[in-house]
């Protein structure tokens, strides 16, 4: 019986989040001077007859279902309730996510989730992170955790939940840690010294450059950036937070895509995602040098 509902649990997770669906590896061929087609050294990874990506004889497809199961007996054992998934970049990554208590992080809610992502394109292992959304205004900040992607697929079921429960935890504290880099930036009045540097990063523009150097494009981008800094400053008050929520409403509402599912795609693993941390990064690269809570780090 129990095993029945292991199965029926999984299967409602993978109908409701769209990955009832397998990959197949099969061996890649090349047509040689005679038009005979000779096998290669690769495999191809295969949903149905759509080409997902290119990998080597050594590497095992993790499906759908496996991650699935894993994550719901994961997820139980530390009484994380399980809600939703999805695919990504084509069908080539999918994510299972988990909802953590909200936090209040300066004037807005924080809704939290712990995520697992995977890749069928032999890109990555399987990674979890943290995905955080201000309610206010719905800008979305993933995090993953690079350190926590050691997660083998060949193992059995019973060892792969309990490498997944470790992994989550450690997800959990990272994302406490998180939190708290938050608060201090909601903490903290804004200035034109941080500014100055994010807007560096981010857009390749030095403080003294004139206007006549810079183009039309990069011009009209940083006034967008500009008015989201302004309309966050507006939500949150004159504070790093303020800053930081400036970065992920330009990249939430002003550059990702119109189409949810690519601009989820954007977010959690594209353009989206690298500006969201260059933003985190070099905030947090000022707050450690500038602030005394950070001295002895």
């Amino acid at each position: 019986m129990e095993n029945t509902n292991q199965i029926n649990r999984t299967l409602d997770l993978l109908n409701a989040t769209g990955l009832a669906w397998e990959v197949t590896k099969k061996p890649l061929f090349a047509m040689n001077e005679e038009g005979i087609n000779v096998p290669t050294n690769s495999y191809g990874i295969f949903k149905g007859d759509k080409h997902l990506g290119t990998t080597g004889e050594r590497y095992q497809p993790f499906q759908n279902y496996q991650l699935a199961e894993t994550i719901i007996n994961a997820t139980e054992e530390l009484n994380l309730p399980l809600l939703r998934g999805g695919s990504l970049c084509g069908d080539t990554k999918i994510y299972f996510q988990a909802e953590l208590q909200s936090d209040t992080i300066g004037k807005s809610e924080i809704k939290r989730y712990v995520t697992a992502l995977n890749s069928h394109n032999g890109t990555s292992a399987i990674g979890f992170g943290s995905s955080n959304t201000v309610v206010v205004c719905q800008n979305t900040f993933y995090m993953a955790y690079k350190e926590l992607t050691k997660f083998k697929h060949t193992i059995n079921a019973e060892s792969r939940v309990k490498d997944a429960v470790e992994l989550l935890r450690l997800t959990l504290i990272n994302d406490e840690m998180l939190m708290e880099d938050f608060k201090l930036m909601a903490n903290q009045t804004l200035n034109d010294e941080i500014v100055e540097r994010v807007i560096r990063n981010l857009f390749k523009v030095e403080k003294d450059t004139k206007q006549d150097d810079v183009s039309t494009r990069k011009i009209n981008q940083l006034a967008e950036f500009g008015n989201s800094i302004n309309k966050s400053i507006e939500e949150q008050g004159n504070t790093i937070w303020a800053l930081f929520n400036g970065v992920t409403r330009y990249t939430n509402h002003i550059i990702a895509p119109n189409d949810a599912n690519d601009k989820l795609s954007y977010l959690m693993d594209g353009n989206g995602y690298q500006k969201n941390l260059i933003g985190f990064n070099t905030i947090m690269d000022w707050i450690k040098e500038n602030l005394s809570e950070y001295a002895t780090i």
